[in-house]
């Protein structure tokens, strides 16, 4: 799939500024480009992390920007600015990868996917056989590519024209009124389908009582129903496993086995028998909690008694891959604090300096990082003295930022409310990366001036994103900073 996005990107003619003197640039065909980024799509592609969702995700973010900047690019869109990419890369061997981040600067297909490769360490020898930019006569005209006026501060004399060429395909306006009649169609066509996945779910949760019943997965609403249906049919012709199930959280994702939170997780992907397997051995996977929890007390004593909280929407995360984090961290915590330069540096911290903050343990690679909930998220990997230098630089800010947080939550919620009345929206959710105060922000807008949107909402389903994307079932994602 991914591929065939690329190669359909690519299909088109890329343009380029005219000049008389400039001889005609010659451009990527679709063969061409699916099979020069090949090797990049196989080392990336979300199918191969499966047992890593946290990279899984990220890449799948990665490659959808990286859609955006080629489409951009294809448009002569202002909005192709330069950007960093993070991408997970598997080796030869599919069994551990490398984090590699790509920069996004140039305005060509044929020098981004030369970039890319580079970047990767991938072979460019086919690539170097294709030359897109003939020599053209002298004296030729110095086009700039958009960064040097960026950071030059120097006017683009192109601005002006990319703007009025593109500023309606980037609006919420253009793109409400290009989709909403279709959109609308779908939701009422798929009604149905809502309909009965609402009663498959109410029905499961209610005779497996479960605490919840969750979806989470970028699959559609019919891969939720056969599903939903697949389960059912699972526990009636095992119905001793039902008791496993009771009074937990199952979830219907991305991965099968015990979540560090305690939920029970089937993949959508897996067959009926790997959910069997899993669903008849879970006694045996919920003792890892146990262990999860001697483990984070002891990192929580190794580091003044911080908070170690599992609490996180982003990264859902297998217990015992995050038992591993646990150990790991711990362990290197221990080590160095047998050496006279761990213990000067342990006593920096003091019993209970740390008490009050919240730290999460995301993976086993990656930088430190403090997200808008308030909470420290840090790897497995981090040095134990650059982790002290962190906890402590940042545990007066983070305290006014869960404070902060929290005021956006209650602004948040109220924001929805009034926007889903204001506008009689017939469904309002959003993406886990985007943020209460993003969400409270977005929301603010769109009741502000609904005049200004061109079409009326009404009966319409949002989710606010980072992208514009038409969804199945007619609901309609925007990014949650839109333009008029």
């Amino acid at each position: 799939m991914w591929t065939h996005r690329l190669a359909r990107l690519a299909s088109s003619r890329w343009h380029t500024t005219y000049h008389p003197l400039r001889l005609h640039q010659k451009h990527l065909t679709t063969a061409q480009t699916s099979e020069f980024l090949r090797p990049f799509i196989f080392a990336v592609h979300p199918d191969f992390f499966g047992r890593h969702p946290k990279e899984r995700a990220v890449n799948e973010y990665s490659l959808q920007q990286l859609y955006n900047h080629l489409e951009n690019i294809r448009q002569q869109s202002v909005q192709a600015s330069p950007k960093d990419l993070t991408f997970y890369l598997r080796n030869s061997q599919g069994q551990a990868f490398r984090t590699v981040t790509v920069s996004l600067l140039t305005r060509d297909v044929y020098t981004t996917v030369s970039n890319i490769l580079k970047t990767c360490s991938l072979s460019t020898k086919d690539l170097q056989g294709f030359s897109p930019n003939p020599a053209a006569p002298f004296p030729r005209p110095i086009d700039w590519h958009h960064s040097y006026y960026t950071y030059t501060g120097k006017k683009n004399p192109n601005v002006a024209t990319h703007q009025a060429r593109h500023r309606a395909k980037d609006s919420l306006r253009y793109f409400l009124k290009t989709t909403i009649v279709e959109a609308r169609k779908n939701i009422e066509s798929s009604l149905p389908v809502r309909e009965e996945t609402d009663r498959l779910h109410a029905i499961l949760q209610e005779d497996l009582q479960l605490e919840d019943l969750r979806w989470m997965s970028r699959w559609d609403l019919n891969t939720y129903r056969a599903c939903l249906k697949s389960l059912g049919k699972l526990l009636r012709e095992h119905p001793d496993i039902i008791s496993n199930l009771k009074g937990k959280t199952l979830v219907i994702g991305n991965f099968t086995g015990v979540t560090r939170e305690g939920y029970i997780m089937l993949s959508s992907k897996d067959v009926e028998h790997q959910w069997l397997s899993s669903l008849s051995s879970l006694p045996r996977q919920m003792r890892i909690l146990c262990s999860l929890s001697t483990a984070e007390r002891h990192l929580s004593d190794a580091l003044g008694g911080i908070t170690i909280t599992r609490a996180c929407s982003i990264y859902i995360m297998p217990a015992g891959i995050y038992l591993g984090l646990l150990k790991k961290l711990g362990n290197a915590l221990r080590r160095f604090s047998q050496t006279t330069e761990g213990q000067r540096s342990l006593q920096r911290i003091g019993r209970g300096a740390l008490a009050n903050i919240e730290m999460n343990v995301t993976s086993d690679s990656g930088r430190l990082s403090a997200f808008s909930d308030g909470t420290l998220h840090v790897t497995a990997s981090t040095q134990p003295l650059d982790l002290i230098d962190f906890l402590l630089e940042n545990k007066h800010k983070v305290k006014y930022i869960k404070r902060k947080h929290q005021r956006y939550l209650f602004e948040e919620t109220a924001a929805i409310q009034s926007c889903m009345e204001e506008l009689n929206l017939a469904g309002l959710t959003k993406e886990d990366s985007v943020t209460a105060e993003e969400m409270m922000l977005c929301c603010k807008r769109l009741v502000e001036n609904p005049v200004e949107l061109g079409v009326s909402l009404n009966d319409t389903r949002l989710c606010i994103g980072h992208i514009y994307t038409k969804r199945w079932g007619g609901e309609l994602c925007i990014p949650w900073n839109w333009n008029y």
